[in-house]
């Protein structure tokens, strides 16, 4: 009867050789031995690039960050001025504007607004998702539930389009940004809260949230400690959607204005006169160095939208550019919610 204990034992030992095996194997090569790894390192890497080059214009530029270097005579929609040794990614003629400088500028800017957007938005509908998920009843599981039921089913940027239209008119150029980021984030947390709070609530019925909440552990220690850690995984998915739907708002106002514009130039000064639809903007000036901006203006010039011409790489490179970012962001947010569900008990 004694004869089959000794086998558990062994089988015991050999976990916890291996578990100490691991330990101390250095951070970099357990991440490496990670099955998820290569999604990471390349989505981290990609956006290490972008920051770089962000902090290059930063640099580059200084207080001429906001302005592009315009060049009227360029500003014809009868010229092409196609990739050289001059302007390797070609000229934006509709904005009088070398694409590569453009693109470098802008990347900063782009940077700053998604990272606001996303920063805010991110940590308001987590925290308040989370809280929400941890409670039974409450003002927080209120607000979230119904801010989220009330705009179920429409998608953020539609909702920030209608709010931006109604309070563009009152706003000064200056305050166009801000306030489109203020009101992205409005609209944009309860997309977080909701699958948080859903996620929260399986959490809490977990049995090390049990055993804490037995020992004494109070509401801020298990929501620190035990739920909102286990609860990100949604959050994760929404981002790369989120971040689409930003540079695609962001470049369908400026296109919209393409339609029966006309460009020129007076007095050496460039003359841009929008189409029926009008201009309507978040960016503090135009043109402005900004991805999405320039992607409409390449649209609008260099598709056959008006002109019938195919100056491809007047939006080929701002999408490749956006395209991109988002495939680093996807990237990094998978291999991040992978990693996630590897160490999550539940």
């Amino acid at each position: 009867m004694s004869g089959p204990a000794p086998a558990p034992a062994r089988e015991a030992s050999e976990d916890e050789d291996a578990q100490a095996w691991a330990r101390d194997l250095p951070w970099r090569e357990r991440l490496r031995r990670s099955e998820v790894a290569g999604e990471l390192w390349v989505g981290l890497g990609l956006l290490l690039a972008y920051a770089a080059v962000g902090f290059a214009a930063l640099v580059r530029f200084q207080d001429g960050l906001g302005s592009l270097d315009v060049h009227p005579e360029w500003i014809d929609p009868r010229i092409s001025l196609g990739p050289s040794w001059a302007h390797p990614f070609g000229v934006i003629t509709v904005a009088g504007v070398d694409e590569l400088s453009a693109l470098f500028q802008a990347t900063p800017w782009d940077l700053a607004i998604v990272g606001s957007v996303l920063a805010a938005g991110l940590s308001l509908g987590f925290l308040l998702g989370g809280v929400a998920g941890l409670e039974d009843e409450g003002i927080v599981d209120l607000l979230v539930t119904s801010w989220s039921d009330l705009i179920a089913g429409v998608p953020p940027f539609v909702l920030v389009t209608i709010l931006f239209l109604g309070v563009e008119p009152f706003l000064a150029p200056a305050h166009r940004l801000p306030a489109f980021v203020i009101g992205y984030v409005a609209v944009l947390w309860p997309y977080y809260a909701r699958p948080v709070r859903a996620r929260a609530r399986v959490v809490r019925e977990a049995a090390f949230v049990e055993a804490a909440r037995a020992a004494g552990a109070s509401r801020g220690l298990l929501l620190r400690r035990h739920v909102l850690g286990n609860s990100l995984a949604p959050a994760l998915a929404q981002i790369p959607v989120d971040v689409g739907n930003l540079f695609f708002l962001l470049s369908a106002f400026p296109f919209l204005a393409c339609f029966g514009a006309s460009a020129s130039t007076e007095r050496g000064v460039s003359v841009y006169s929008t189409g029926p639809y009008g201009l309507v903007t978040p960016l503090p000036s135009l043109p402005f160095p900004e991805w999405g901006y320039l992607l409409a203006r390449g649209a609008c010039s260099g598709w056959a939208v008006q002109w019938s011409a195919n100056s491809w790489w007047m939006y080929a490179f701002p999408a490749v550019v956006i395209v991109l970012f988002g495939f680093a962001v996807a990237l990094t947010c998978d291999g991040v919610q992978k990693m996630l569900a590897r160490h999550s008990g539940i």
